[in-house]
């Protein structure tokens, strides 16, 4: 089966992840948390020292991750079981578990501001929204549409809390979906331009903003580019040429830089965000899938190689290598979703 063929098999049936996302968001931590899929489990890194402290257990088939700086809480999302966990990360323990009542969860962002968590199904075309004060879905909006019109495949989810925008990426439709996160409504769809393919297989995966400038940044896994947005305009602005199947992204509003993992590489395109240009390709582990951003470092979870792969951003070379602990004998831990605290 050729590549371009699974990846849309994947898009429409959605039963395989994407940990991204707002998994990359920027922020001050010592801590990063990473979503091991087919273990069922979570490994805390310390950044100080880039050591495993800790190894959570949570559901089954684990995919994206996010954490609310304002509780102090992690939600990752397992896919297989339709929930979500929630960690206390003063404890790194388990202490809730939210049926959402939907299928195939897929990935999932936050909004410190409005104490909101956002979690995308990919099964039934729904975003959940969870209030983080008391850890409830109260909210679900349908993103699918009806008819000729109707999209699919909406694969992965970010959010911008400056505008308060929530954006859903439909990998079987060159779109990008806008909801108000106030209103809990959809207010439109951005349609993606192709660049080395027709339009129908953009296969758009992730989607990240950065809420000092308001532009989005929207990997195309089969066009092997990055679109970008003026989120105040819902207006597309350019498409960069990255790496092979482009996957997960993380923005650095502090330096104007946006790392994307090129997942058939194996390595992470820096783009220059003042002027949307490719200035350095940093060499990862086998088959990178997820990013997030902090402490001057990036941390990219390599699925195949079991490990992290952990980037200076002031100079984009790779540091240190994390083992992560716990792998069985005949199965692998496949690290995905990544955020840091």
């Amino acid at each position: 089966m050729k590549l371009r063929d699974l990846v849309l098999i994947l898009c429409f049936v959605a039963v395989l992840v994407v940990g991204f996302g707002v998994s990359g968001a920027f922020a001050e931590a010592n801590r990063v948390y990473v979503v091991n899929h087919s273990a069922n489990t979570v490994s805390v890194i310390d950044t100080k020292t880039n050591a495993v402290v800790a190894t959570i257990d949570v559901g089954s088939g684990p995919v994206g991750i996010a954490i609310n700086p304002n509780n102090k809480m992690a939600y990752v999302v397992n896919r297989l079981g339709n929930n979500v966990s929630i960690i206390d990360t003063a404890t790194n323990k388990v202490v809730k578990t939210i049926d959402l009542g939907v299928k195939s969860p897929w990935n999932i962002a936050v909004d410190p501001a409005g104490n909101r968590v956002y979690v995308n199904s990919s099964g039934d075309n729904l975003v959940s929204v969870i209030d983080t004060v008391n850890n409830t879905v109260v909210a679900k909006v349908q993103t699918s549409g009806e008819g000729a019109a109707a999209v699919k495949g909406a694969f992965n989810i970010g959010a911008n809390p400056s505008i308060k925008r929530v954006y859903v990426a439909n990998c079987s439709s060159p779109t990008i979906q806008v909801i108000d996160a106030a209103e809990n409504k959809e207010l439109g769809r951005i349609k993606l331009p192709g660049a080395a393919r027709p339009d129908l297989e953009l296969g758009p995966i992730s989607v990240a903003a950065n809420p000092v400038t308001n532009m989005v940044y929207v990997t195309n896994t089969l066009d092997h580019t990055v679109t970008v947005i003026d989120g105040a305009k819902d207006a597309v602005v350019t498409t960069i040429n990255v790496g092979k199947e482009p996957w997960a992204l993380a923005i650095n509003p502090r330096t104007n830089r946006a790392y994307v993992v090129n997942r058939l590489d194996n390595n992470v395109s820096v783009i220059d965000t003042s002027n949307n240009t490719v200035v350095a390709k940093v060499a990862v582990g086998s088959e990178p899938m997820g990013i997030a951003i902090t402490d001057g470092k990036a941390y990219v979870a390599n699925c195949v190689s079991n490990n992290v792969s952990v980037i200076d951003t002031s100079n984009n070379t790779v540091t240190d290598t994390i083992k992560l602990p716990g792998i069985k004998p005949d199965k692998g831990l496949c690290p995905w979703g990544v955020a840091a605290f």
